[in-house]
């Protein structure tokens, strides 16, 4: 595909993610996608996984969910993308409880397109800032390593 469909076809897609429209996602993605997560998630195989085990519980820890991309590139297989999401802490989110914290999620992500559709997302999330606004300082509470 062009790099100005692939552009479009990830923002489209960010636009049903801000709608909370999961079902328009059947539009974007593949039936076999595979949505490659940042610690925490892991790798998820399949359209319905990524809706079911990454969007819906992301809505419900974040109900007011917004995402923006800053920097958006393209090519004619691969889009790339880094922005903010923001959101208020309002159900579980990663083992932590609800805090009614507002939140602004810094992330990147990169994708694949086969077909016209997209087919891979790999995705980095700046999860150590996130706790932290969230009053969770992940630096502080690490295990003990013994030697």
């Amino acid at each position: 595909m062009s790099r100005d469909y692939n552009l479009k076809l990830v923002q489209e897609m960010y636009e049903a993610l801000n709608r909370q429209d999961i079902n328009a996602h059947d539009r974007y993605w593949h039936e076999d996608m595979i949505w490659h997560g940042p610690l925490g998630f892991g790798s998820i195989h399949g359209l319905d996984g990524f809706k079911n085990q990454v969007l819906k519980p992301f809505y419900k820890a974040f109900p007011d969910y917004h995402a923006k991309n800053d920097i958006e590139f393209a090519d004619e297989n691969w889009v790339a993308a880094t922005g903010f999401v923001t959101g208020t802490h309002k159900g579980p989110y990663l083992g932590l409880q609800p805090t009614n914290k507002p939140m602004r999620m810094r992330f990147s992500d990169f994708w694949s397109v086969r077909d016209g559709k997209l087919s891979e997302n790999w995705v980095i999330i700046d999860h150590v800032d996130v706790f932290q606004q969230l009053g969770y300082d992940i630096l502080n509470n690490l295990p003990k390593i013994e030697n």
